[in-house]
């Protein structure tokens, strides 16, 4: 009977994902729940982070600062090498040191957060499998610690670990472990809530930025 039960039951699972994945880690899904939650209850925000990169092959390790706003699918983001504007259809990625700027159409495959900064804070279910660590404390806060582990196996990282504050249950830190021995530490220093943030907040403004050479690297055929 316990046999033809599971066969029956084999159809819905299958048309149904969320459900295998819910019973996975009901305490991880909760809390990666109320993260996500949280975060758009808070948009538009803006953020301040550090972002460390290690590489594990010559034990170098780099650390930039960086700022985020952020409104849906809207984001500036500002991570010292460059400037990236994105409205929801076309990202503008500029370069100061050279004074250029690519145009070009988002990459729906590049789940990273340079690439795609929202997806940090959202769509955990869709994409990952995550088991909860337990517990930690940083800069004086508790925290939840969360790894994740992509379904999508051609993700340029084999895990990501989440560090979120037991207090507010927003995002403390993110650490991407890179399958090439190169791993990304986000730590956020600082999150606040924006009264408004209009449109053109999200798009390159070539008047700002006299001389500039424009690279459109989309494809009009």
């Amino acid at each position: 009977m316990k046999i033809l039960y599971a066969i029956l039951l084999l159809p819905f699972l299958l048309l149904h994902p969320a459900t295998v994945r819910a019973q996975e880690d009901p305490q991880a899904e909760k809390i990666l729940n109320d993260l996500s939650e949280k975060s758009k209850a808070l948009q538009p925000f803006r953020i301040v982070f550090d972002i460390t990169t290690v590489d594990l092959q010559d034990k170098s390790q780099n650390t930039a600062h960086g700022e985020l706003i952020l409104n849906g699918k809207r984001y500036v983001l500002k991570n010292g090498d460059s400037e990236i504007w994105f409205d929801g259809k076309t990202i503008w990625n500029y370069l100061p040191d050279v004074n250029e700027v690519n145009v070009m159409v988002p990459d729906t495959g590049d789940h990273s957060f340079l690439a795609n900064p929202r997806q940090l804070f959202s769509d955990y279910q869709e994409r990952f499998k995550f088991h909860f660590i337990g517990e930690n404390v940083a800069d004086g806060k508790k925290l939840w610690v969360i790894d994740l582990y992509p379904y999508d196996l051609n993700e340029s990282y084999s895990r990501l670990r989440l560090q979120i504050d037991q207090m507010t249950h927003l995002l403390y830190s993110a650490r991407y472990f890179g399958k090439n021995g190169t791993h990304y530490l986000i730590v956020i220093r600082q999150i606040e809530h924006l009264k408004k943030a209009p449109p053109s907040l999200f798009t390159f403004n070539p008047e700002e930025h006299p001389d500039v050479e424009v690279i459109d690297l989309r494809d009009n055929n």
